[in-house]
């Protein structure tokens, strides 16, 4: 038994050729993603991935084990694809968020099924009851990232006659509220095929709106930088 972040899974998994390895991984992934843990389905996933039900469970000991691959891979990937390509040098605040959305949506449009994984389980808490600790590192993921993203702005880009402080707080408060609607309409939604670049687009109207709103005259281009 192998033990890969806290998850026992068996060494005849890890001696698997690589392209059986990554076809279980998808069937995990996609089943996960779309149905979440509750409704997530065995059998369907050793039916897309081609293999008997009892290799399955050669391989992982249960459906709470798959689960947790499934949700540390997603964290690995969130984590190489997108966080590590953030651009936190950039000095103008706006920019900065508006770079980030694009660089996500690079990395979900590369495989969209950690991200609705994740999506899922944070919005359904399933991630809680069964895998704490890979909750925990999800959110330390997301609250070092936002620490970074508010850290070394161009405050002299903001309207002179506003204190920084209070822009900034603007800025987040209303992305959060943005945030928190969104997270409550997918509740329902198949985050497979929820129409993402909708909602990219009305994330890059919002920073428009507040670039006019809380930037210098000369900083409003009506466009972004980058």
């Amino acid at each position: 038994m192998v033990k890969k972040g806290g998850i026992p899974i068996t060494e005849a998994f890890y001696k698997l050729e690589p392209d059986k390895q990554q076809r279980i991984l998808e069937a995990v992934l996609k089943e996960f993603a779309t149905q979440g843990y509750d409704k997530a389905s065995t059998n369907r996933i050793v039916q897309e991935a081609g293999i008997a039900k009892g290799m399955l469970f050669y391989y992982f000991k249960n459906k709470q084990e798959l689960f947790r691959y499934a949700l540390q891979h997603s964290i690995k990937y969130l984590t190489e694809e997108y966080v590590s390509k953030l651009d936190y040098t950039e000095p103008d605040f706006i920019t900065r968020f508006q770079k980030a959305v694009e660089s996500k949506m690079q990395a979900y449009l590369k495989n969209p099924y950690p991200f609705a994984l994740l999506a899922n389980a944070y919005i359904q808490k399933d991630a809680i009851a069964i895998a704490p600790d890979l909750y925990q590192e999800l959110e330390e993921l997301t609250a070092n990232g936002l620490q970074q993203m508010f850290a070394n702005i161009d405050t002299t880009l903001f309207r002179p006659d506003l204190a920084p402080e209070h822009i900034i707080n603007l800025i987040r408060w209303t992305i959060d509220g943005w945030s928190n609607e969104t997270i409550a309409a997918l509740q329902n939604q198949d985050l497979i095929d929820y129409d993402w670049d909708t909602g990219v687009i009305d994330f890059r109207e919002l920073l428009a709106i507040l670039r006019k709103v809380l930037y210098k005259e000369e900083a409003d281009n009506g466009d972004f930088k980058g």
